[in-house]
């Protein structure tokens, strides 16, 4: 309420107004705290998938370039790099991660050209930013990560961007909302302008777009930055009382490995061996809402199977109808194939009750 006085009472609702620009500088200086750092620069916008279309577009891309991308994502990544008429390149991703590595996008750039990386943080889990720095570095190929639900555990790249999405979803969530971090102010500018139909001082200087967060959105993210630290806080007890309820079960299925650095975003867990079809339906119509979050890969999806695929060795291959993706994906993409067949996910927020949790993992059991 606060800040939405600020709002009603400075009739400034739009355009880069005073509490935009408060949560930009407050978000970056808390990031710099957390991280023991120099404050970043950060830009916000209307979605994190804006974030990623209009960091694609500043790292100089154009139309027919090619993005390198994990198969194991949210349809956002491939469709930001459609909107700026590029290209998406589906890897396949390392089996113990789930992730697009340095390792495995050296391979693939190797044998086919690349003209930037998107790899994805997935489940908040961070990324390896020194090895992505060093890797645009060595070949010159730059980098965005997509941070979406990585808030403060995503390291800030020195040579590329990193996004974050601000969705209802995310632990730090505000109804809808993105942002653009880089150490470079001058791309940030260039992206605010970009957002801004490419104005400044109300005069275009270059293409553009509407991107730009409204103050209402800024209130919001304004007051759960004062809650950060609680929100991890209620985030860290639910993942605990899950390790706790589940622990006994680890003949027959695993946490995902990554998620001890994250701020739990989405509690995702992995069967030793491929589980039934129907477990997710099963344990629904047992009133737990079991969830595929980011599965199956997107190369299943109808409108991606035009997509290129590419393997962690780098062999390349295009999808080009259903019968195609049946002799192509375990050919090129082994592991997000069986990542598929034992990968789902368990309900998770902030609020759940130890009691909730105990009667999801009785359940579980018995149907496991």
């Amino acid at each position: 309420m606060p800040y939405l006085r600020i709002v009603d009472e400075r009739h400034w609702y739009s355009n880069f107004g005073p509490l935009v620009l408060m949560f930009e500088q407050k978000f970056a200086h808390a990031m710099a705290e957390a991280h023991k750092s120099e404050p970043a620069n950060v830009l916000t916008l209307t979605s994190g998938y804006h974030a990623l279309a209009i960091g694609l577009k500043i790292l100089g891309l154009k139309p027919g370039s090619r993005v390198l991308m994990p198969s194991i994502t949210f349809p956002a990544c491939p469709l930001a790099a459609e909107h700026i008429g590029a290209e998406a390149i589906l890897s396949d991703v390392d089996p113990d991660t789930w992730f697009l590595t340095p390792a495995i996008a050296r391979a693939i750039a190797a044998k086919t050209p690349i003209h930037a990386i998107m790899p994805v943080a997935l489940y908040g889990i961070p990324l390896p930013a020194s090895e992505w720095d060093k890797f645009t570095q060595d070949t010159g190929i730059p980098v965005i990560i997509d941070a979406a639900a990585a808030i403060e555990s995503q390291r800030y790249l020195q040579r590329g961007l990193v996004m974050h999405s601000l969705h209802a979803l995310k632990p730090f969530g505000i109804g809808e909302g993105g942002l653009l971090v880089s150490t470079y102010r001058q791309q940030i500018e260039a992206a605010r302008c970009y957002s801004n139909f490419g104005m400044r001082d109300r005069i275009s200087y270059q293409t553009g777009e509407n991107a730009k967060m409204s103050e209402y959105h800024a209130a919001v993210a304004l007051a759960q930055l004062e809650r950060w630290s609680a929100i991890k806080k209620r985030r860290r007890r639910a993942y605990d009382l899950y390790k706790g309820a589940l622990r006994g079960m680890e003949s027959v299925l695993s946490f995902h490995p990554g998620l001890d650095q994250a701020v739990v975003s989405c509690l995702m867990l992995r069967t030793h061996k491929p589980h039934k079809k129907d477990l997710v339906e099963r344990l629904k119509q047992k009133g737990v809402f079991a969830h595929r979050t980011y599965f199956p890969p997107l190369y299943h999806h109808p409108y991606f199977t035009h997509v290129t695929l590419a393997s962690c060795e780098g062999k390349v291959g295009r999808v080009k109808n259903a019968d195609a993706l049946v002799a192509l994906k375990d050919k090129v993409m082994p592991n997000a194939e069986a990542i598929n067949k034992t990968a789902f996910g368990l309900p998770f927020h902030a609020f759940l009750k130890e009691e909730d949790v105990k009667k999801t993992a009785k359940i579980l059991a018995d149907l496991l």
